[in-house]
């Protein structure tokens, strides 16, 4: 989460949430409760301490700076805090120097880890409630916290022999009962993940449904997804209720990510005749949502300045100088050079690692992902870099998460698996439907590889091989059609190695996780230092022209591509798709109608 409202590629100030403008929010909540005689208890559920440069350069200073986010959360009285998978994006050293600053409890029920003492399984909270009568009785609340059990695989580098993970259902189930045996009133679940839109298998990793679903919750706070609750981003999903904010009968409320809202549940209690605990009699969720207008609380602003400044001081440096610019306004309707350049700076590390070894014998190729496509995240969420300076920021922009650069073994099996499951990101496309959707909504821009190396087509008009959660659809023979290497089909056969990520060798983003003897590099190798790195001997020119795929000529299809308004005045670059611009949707996108 970002502390300040401020936009650290673009340097310059933003309108978008905050940690500092959700405290204001915060502190208005906590006027209204105090007048209405009402206990207030404020929670967190993580990917609090990466995501930002911020973060980033904190982690880079190791000892030299205290976490100011650490500082602004003690500063809001968070009464208890979750974890996030991300917040072990910098290893487990980091995140414990982090949350031993911390004077708040910090609850995971589903990890261990001789490496982060502080976490507790539970924790319970000893609070007074108002009654109606004026008077003050005790109220016990404990509060739980899970991850998906994913991020042992997800994290595998910073966890792996340092944690243990458990499947989060179990876990809640038996530490639900431990705790009503404790007495207390209320049960808390700060669940970090969401609630699932389709059938996600026995793999699944949104369960919010389960987890409110388990006797003995009262209340669920979810995240991970990027999605909000309630509201339409869940409509139509059996059990759940978007405009009273129920999930399998139980309050749950889920904010918007990067500090776009706070999560409110208003609860009545009662305590009926004979019983020893109260229990809700009615509640009320709802989302505060920042503005454009909401201050940014000074005390936040102070917290943070210091490492503020210092990450604006580090991300100014040039690093290189560009002869043309490169965005991703297109990147996902046609090969884009932000993707290239990130596959060809994974390609030059791992081809130095692997000098000397049995690896370097296979052919090298790169798998890249698009950075920043619009998405979830609005019409703002596209990378645009100018000719000129390259500096940290724009490397920066083109990381913003703290990926290292592995590789893996593959056969070219396993390589046409891993482009069907990209190429879920691709509506149908059907005949004679006018203005269809060409990229599905409910599959992120990120999960989208290219791989670099190889030349293949994408027929959208084909039904996806892999399903939304990742499954086989035995009902479609695929998306992926004549794919070359050096210039011959693919031999199914034969063994590559793949330069990619940390998160997508552990299975991020719905791809089958590699096992260890089939990662031939792993270890700590930053993708920004890698594309930083590159930038000393560029072959921009090669980046440019790099062109592994390409729609399936002549399909005789029409689709809307939603992109950043911008990217009207760049729509020559995509001629060959014969673009239309089509105005803009109440979000702010520009829909430009394309022609396949």
């Amino acid at each position: 989460m970002q502390m300040t409202s401020f936009d650290y590629v673009r340097n310059e100030k933003n309108t978008a949430g905050s940690l500092a403008k959700l405290a204001t929010v915060i502190a208005d909540l906590r006027r209204e409760a105090e007048l209405a005689k009402t206990t207030c208890v404020l929670f967190d559920n993580g990917d609090t301490f990466q995501g930002t440069p911020v973060a980033d350069n904190i982690a880079r200073a190791e000892n030299s700076l205290s976490d100011p986010m650490v500082k602004a959360m003690r500063s809001l009285g968070y009464d208890a805090c979750g974890l996030g998978n991300h917040d072990f994006d910098h290893g487990l050293a980091h995140l414990a120097r982090s949350l031993q600053q911390h004077e708040t409890p910090i609850v995971c029920s589903n990890i261990s880890s001789d490496y982060l003492p502080m976490i507790q399984p539970h924790c319970i909270l000893e609070r007074m409630a108002t009654g109606l009568d004026d008077k003050d009785y005790p109220l016990r609340i404990g509060v739980l916290s899970s991850l998906p059990d994913k991020t042992a695989l997800w994290s595998k580098y910073h966890l792996e022999n340092r944690a243990t993970l458990a499947p989060p259902l179990p876990v809640l189930r038996k530490a639900v009962a431990q705790l009503r045996a404790q007495g207390v009133d209320l049960v808390i679940v700060l669940a970090h993940m969401g609630i699932a839109q389709f059938d996600e298998g026995p793999e699944a990793q949104n369960q919010i449904k389960e987890v409110a679903g388990l006797e003995g919750v009262d209340i669920v706070i979810g995240g991970h997804t990027h999605l909000r609750f309630p509201g339409p981003d869940h409509a139509g999903i059996n059990g759940v209720d978007t405009l009273n904010g129920t999930v399998s009968g139980k309050p749950v409320v889920q904010p918007g990510p990067m500090g776009a809202d706070v999560g409110l549940i208003d609860l009545a209690l009662r305590k009926p005749d004979g019983s020893h605990r109260w229990q809700i009699a009615n509640a009320r969720v709802r989302l505060e949502s920042v503005t454009t207008d909401t201050a940014e609380d000074p005390v936040i602003l102070s917290a943070a300045q210091q490492a503020h400044q210092q990450t604006i001081d580090f991300l100014d440096k040039t690093v290189a100088r560009l002869a043309k610019p490169m965005h991703s306004f297109f990147a996902l309707a046609d090969p884009s050079p932000l993707p290239a350049l990130l596959a060809h700076a994974k390609l030059a590390t791992i081809s130095s690692s692997v000098v000397g070894t049995r690896n370097a014998e296979l052919p090298l190729l790169a798998a890249a992902s698009a950075p920043l496509t619009g998405g979830l995240d609005g019409p703002d969420n596209f990378l645009h870099l100018d000719a000129g300076p390259l500096q940290r920021r724009h490397i920066a922009g083109m990381n913003p998460y703290a990926n290292n650069v592995w590789a893996v073994k593959t056969t070219g099996a396993q390589l046409l698996d891993w482009l069907e499951r990209s190429a879920m990101i691709f509506n149908t496309l059907l005949e004679n439907q006018p203005d269809q959707a060409l990229i599905d909504p409910t599959v992120p821009g990120f999960r989208y590889d290219a791989i670099y190396g190889l030349t293949y087509d994408i027929d959208p008009r084909a039904p996806p091989r892999f399903d939304p959660s990742g499954r086989l659809n035995a009902n479609s023979s695929g998306r992926i059609k004549n794919v070359l290497w050096n210039g011959k089909p693919l031999d199914i056969l034969q063994n590559f190695l793949v330069a990619t990520t940390d998160h997508r060798a552990g299975g991020g983003g719905l791809y089958v996780p590699f096992s260890n003897t089939d990662i031939a590099v792993g270890g700590t190798a930053p993708l920004q230092d890698a594309v930083t790195t590159y930038f000393e001997r560029p072959d921009c020119g090669a980046v440019r022209a790099a062109k592994p795929w390409r729609f399936l000529p002549q399909l005789n299809r029409a689709a809307i591509l939603l992109t950043a308004p911008e990217a009207e005045q760049h729509l020559d670059e995509i001629a060959h798709l014969q673009p239309e611009a089509c105005g803009e949707t109440p979000e702010g996108f520009l829909r430009v109608r394309l022609h396949l």
